[in-house]
């Protein structure tokens, strides 16, 4: 039975096969496809670029850590909006920090095969998702318990009246 079935299987592939043939330019393909890795990759432009990358994330995982610590102190005194508000700042601000680790990767891959252009946008896309993530802290914040002064108590002034009808023990 097994024989029967992968007879069959072998049999419906090499249909599938039958009457293609690849044409020269299905081989190789034209120059104008293929990608640039040719190009030389400066040594300092890596390096360079490794460092903003570092830079970079540094800088965010802090800026996420602030929002976090905004949202624990609006948990605590903040009204439902406010939590609202700054649990979605941290969340932005999570998604930015970890779409620059992929697009550093990116980054450091395309300098690795030579594609200066696909590093040098991914670079440019750094930029963006740090400014994305600061516009995300910056919101929450706007809306944190933590910038606004906790609710002030007014003094609370007890008088009593004693009746004198009530006798006084000595």
């Amino acid at each position: 039975m097994r024989r029967v079935v992968l007879a069959a299987l072998l049999g419906a592939l090499s249909l599938s096969f039958v009457g293609r043939t690849a044409r020269a330019d299905e081989m190789h393909p034209a120059s104008a496809d293929l990608p640039a890795a040719s190009e030389v990759v400066p040594a300092g432009e890596v390096a360079q670029a490794r460092s903003e990358i570092e830079a970079t994330l540094l800088q965010m995982k802090a800026v996420s850590l602030r929002v976090r610590d905004e949202l624990r102190v609006t948990r605590k005194r903040g009204t439902t909006r406010q939590i609202v508000c700054v649990d979605q700042a941290l969340s932005r601000a999570d998604v930015a920090t970890r779409r620059v680790r992929e697009t550093g990767d990116d980054l450091l891959a395309a300098y690795g095969r030579g594609e200066l252009e696909v590093a040098r946008a991914a670079r440019r896309r750094l930029l963006e998702l740090r400014e994305s993530q600061r516009i995300a802290a910056r919101e929450g914040a706007s809306c944190s318990a933590a910038g606004a002064p906790a609710a002030r108590l007014s003094p609370t002034t007890v008088k009593v009246d004693v009746d004198p009808r009530i006798p006084q023990t000595p």
